[in-house]
């Protein structure tokens, strides 16, 4: 399994692993935010030449934080696909799913899923805000602080930072008061620069780098 590292959250004990997830032991859910798959479809439609591939390699990573977390449920935090639907996309989707049988899988709606019914993919559909525990899961952040409703755990913005000594930027998980942003868990998006003084990990080629360090 790719790295981890124990967070607390709202006074509860989450891992943030490596592979740009997040798990929650007290429920054995896995949490991702922004699968986007058929991204590369969607580009290859429009003629922009861009590798094929990707949704294999992401839906192949998400096989392997399943299996290796054993994780009774995965909550996919919006942008589950990012276009209309695509018969290669559908039946790799399918494969998982059939590699799962005994995993809850929910989708709480995104920005880009306009073509997504949830049946289809045999997908528990989400509301737009689930309040579970002292968190509420979005798929973006709320538009004005809402300290005393709940931890905000959410995705839309794939964060990346900057790391010192290396380089690129890296996706990450963004900690802030009373939210925490997870990265996009698609290999294949751009990202919004969170270097900041703030706290944040990064996931760097298979291993977590916070900061401040720890």
């Amino acid at each position: 399994m790719p790295e981890s590292l124990e967070l607390t959250l709202a006074g509860e004990t989450m891992h943030a692993l490596a592979d740009r997830a997040l798990f929650w032991p007290a429920r054995g859910r896995l949490l991702v935010a922004d699968l986007h798959l058929g991204k590369g479809n969607v580009l290859r439609a429009a003629g922009i030449p861009v590798p094929s591939g990707g949704t294999g390699q992401d839906l192949a990573r998400l096989h392997a934080l399943l299996r290796d977390t054993a994780a009774r449920s995965l909550w996919i935090l919006g942008d589950f696909l990012h276009g209309p639907r695509h018969p290669g996309v559908d039946a790799a989707w399918r494969d998982l799913r059939d590699a799962h049988p005994g995993v809850e899988i929910a989708v709480l709606a995104g920005n880009h899923d306009r073509a997504l019914v949830p049946a289809a993919y045999g997908l528990t559909a989400l509301p737009g805000e689930v309040r579970d525990g002292p968190f509420r899961f979005r798929h973006a952040p709320p538009r004005r602080p809402e300290p005393d409703a709940g931890h905000v755990v959410c995705g839309h913005l794939h964060p990346v930072v900057r790391v010192p000594g290396l380089p690129g930027r890296h996706p990450a998980f963004l900690m802030e008061q009373g939210q925490t942003v997870l990265p996009a868990f698609s290999a294949f998006t751009g990202g919004s620069d969170a270097s900041t003084d703030g706290r944040w990990v990064a996931c760097v080629h298979g291993q977590l780098l916070t900061h401040p360090p720890r």
